[in-house]
């Protein structure tokens, strides 16, 4: 089991892992190049998370990759090397696809998976399931509130839940609005994020509202985080690899004070130059989430999806090529601003401030800048970017060295170097028979085997021991200090705590089904809404969406996304019943799978579930706090975006965004799949 309270920050590149350990994060999430669910940012490559391993792991700290998209069979093998290369250096897999979970928990035993909320885990039943499994941790689903959390803690496995960052408007892992739209898929790494986008909400076929009804304030919870402090929950997860390291400084710095004053049981307090500078780096309309309890009308924003900054004065008054801006807070020279004037925003880099007829550095209260639009007096001027959180960075990201210490003693007949890194002691001993030196020259050895071979170390102390006098040539003091930080490289990759977790599921190709049980399969849509909503302990029925639920001969519900046959086999190990396969496996994906098993579905006729969402902008419309007006039962809604008009399907205050009725090739090797 993993520490209470672990602070868990987004790295999108080599310098974020750095920038997050330095500010304070106990663990960092990153990608590699491929097979992370944020594949349209740099993400690391191999050879940088060999690096950031070491970094990480010299500072006592853990590292775990996202590996958290639906992989095709195709692909497979790709996974199988990459596993390989990630389990001698990182601590643990943030997994998606149960083939990816089958296959890591068949063939390394002892290499730590959490689950992704991509896999929509939100109740204890699922939880106690993935135990038995001996994954090690699961990333609850954000729509999940504390109190089912307090609940879903008894099952004694390490949960971790998102305290900071962006919502997705759709339950994780079961968004295919992006998919259907233009083929970018969020569950395979690359959304285009359609919830951002302007809809139009029609009531019996008339507008009744417009804008980005789709768009969700950024999850903030730093005012009431003290009850996840208090139930010691394993891991505290911050959202933003995509983000900029001003922003991950930032928001880093701010949960570790807080952290850190409760563990010294101390009253949380937060300073507000912290926030401003959490606020200027990144920020959007904020909402404390799903988590604790925010009304309905509060969890989405009608004003823009963009960075909004931190409100720092207004104009005052202007001239052909300046602005008189009576400021709030100080305003320094390379700081990013933007104005609302007229129902336009003007953004620009300061690079003159005037105070008192002098050109200053930092504006205090009332200062002229240059911009030569004409901006309306009286409108709001937000700082965007800040230059004191850059010129503070640049420390950060260099490399920050852990204490060493290093001791050398030189005999006759055995020289002995002792390193000393954190938890990490090294002793070696060498035996070569010396000669006393003419002149002892104890200051040259000392150099010598104080170089770290450009590892992130500093010496706070080197002992050194000749009392004889020996001589000890320069190149045996390389080799023997090369051998040394080799083998602390060495204890560095293998820092990772490995427990051999037991794991009850066969991985034998004698598990597939040899053939179809029937032809055709016809689901009710209701009993799809159904399920999907329904999170109270059920006995095992014929279709499964939940894994608590999977009987002997259930059908195993799309929403798996079973794309692989790791997949196969791993739903193998619970019923015979047909596996139907992912929304988004292609017709060829699945005729390779069909060769090995011949109870696998492929849906032909169908409405693409586009979204399933725990928010309703009719109840938002209407002003109802809390949803349960029960409009939705009294007229018929729709969303309109530029292309295409989803009808709404409501059930228990839940709205499914419903795509157009699909029809799609199939093949006799398959079970074709209606949905009706």
């Amino acid at each position: 089991m993993s520490m209470k309270n672990e602070l868990l920050a987004p790295a999108g590149s080599l310098e974020a892992v750095k920038v997050a350990i330095n500010y304070g994060a106990d663990a960092v999430y990153c990608a590699g190049k491929r097979f992370g669910a944020r594949s349209f940012i740099a993400n690391l490559s191999d050879e940088e998370i060999v690096e950031a391993a070491e970094y990480v792991h010299l500072h006592s700290k853990r590292i775990y990759i996202t590996l958290n998209t639906l992989i095709f069979e195709e692909e497979f093998e790709e996974v199988k090397n990459y596993i390989d290369f990630l389990y001698k250096h990182v601590d643990a897999l943030i997994v998606q696809d149960y083939g990816v979970i089958h296959y890591v928990r068949t063939h390394y035993p002892d290499f730590p998976i959490h689950i992704s909320t991509q896999c929509s885990i939100h109740n204890i039943e699922d939880v106690r399931f993935l135990k038995k499994l001996g994954v090690d941790r699961v990333v609850l689903a954000r729509e999940v509130p504390l109190e089912d959390i307090r609940k879903i803690k008894e099952a004694g496995i390490d949960l971790e839940i998102f305290i900071h960052g962006a919502l997705c408007f759709s339950f994780s892992g079961m968004c295919y609005l992006s998919y259907f739209h233009g083929g970018r898929s969020g569950n395979r790494g690359s959304c285009a994020q359609p919830c951002r986008q302007n809809y139009t909400l029609l009531e019996d076929g008339e507008p009744i509202d417009k804008g980005a009804l789709l768009s969700m304030k950024d999850l903030n919870t730093i005012e009431q985080i003290k009850p996840l402090l208090e139930l010691g929950i394993a891991s505290l997860k911050i959202e933003g690899r995509a983000k900029s390291l001003e922003y991950l400084a930032a928001v880093v710095k701010i949960y570790r004070q807080i952290i850190d004053q409760f563990n010294a049981h101390e009253k949380i307090k937060v300073d507000q130059e912290l926030l401003d500078d959490l606020y200027v780096s990144y920020s959007r309309e904020k909402t404390k989430g799903y988590l604790f309890g925010e009304n309905n009308k509060d969890i989405t924003t009608d004003s823009s999806v963009k960075h909004q900054g931190v409100l720092v004065g207004k104009v005052i008054g202007y001239n052909d090529t300046q602005v008189k801006i009576k400021l709030y807070k100080e305003l320094e020279l390379l700081d990013g601003i933007r104005i609302i004037s007229r129902g336009k925003e003007y953004g620009t880099t300061v690079t003159r401030i005037i105070e008192n007829g002098q050109m200053v550095k930092v504006g205090q209260k009332q200062v002229f800048i240059d911009i030569s639009d004409r901006i309306n007096v009286g409108s709001p001027v937000y700082k965007t970017s800040s230059a004191k959180i850059k010129r503070e960075l640049k420390s950060y990201y260099n490399p920050k060295k852990a204490k060493a210490s290093l001791e050398v003693t030189i005999e006759g007949f055995r020289q002995t170097l002792s390193l000393k890194v954190n938890n990490i002691k090294i002793v070696h001993s060498h035996y070569e028979k010396l000669e006393k030196a003419l002149t002892v020259k104890d200051d040259v050895l000392m150099k010598q085997f104080a170089k770290t071979n450009n590892l992130p170390i500093e010496y706070e102390k080197v002992l050194l021991h000749n009392d004889g006098g020996w001589y000890l040539p320069i190149s045996k003091i390389n080799e023997m200090r090369s051998s040394l930080l080799d083998e602390l490289l060495e204890k560095l990759e293998n820092q990772v705590e490995r427990i051999n977790n037991p794991y009850p599921y066969k991985d034998e190709e004698s598990l597939y089904v040899k053939d179809k049980s029937v032809e055709e399969i016809s689901l009710d849509r209701e009993h799809i809404y159904s399920d999907l909503v329904d999170y109270k302990p059920l006995k095992e029925k014929e279709y499964a969406f939940h894994l608590k639920e999977i009987g002997e001969n259930s059908i195993i519900s799309p929403y798996f996304g079973v794309t692989n046959l790791e997949a196969v086999k791993f739903f193998r190990n619970i019923t015979k019943g047909v596996i139907i396969l992912s929304y988004e496996s292609t017709l060829e994906n699945a005729i390779k799978l069909a060769e090995f098993d011949k109870n696998l579905g492929f849906m032909v006729e169908y409405y693409p579930p586009l979204m399933v969402s725990k928010h309703c902008p009719v109840a938002k419309h209407y002003g109802v706090p809390n949803k349960g007006c029960g409009k939705c039962l009294e007229h018929h809604y729709q969303l309109v975006d530029r292309e295409e008009i989803h009808d709404l399907h409501f059930k228990n205050c839940y709205m499914f965004i419903e795509g157009e009725k699909a029809f799609t090739d199939g093949d006799e090797s398959l079970v074709s799949v209606k949905i009706i």
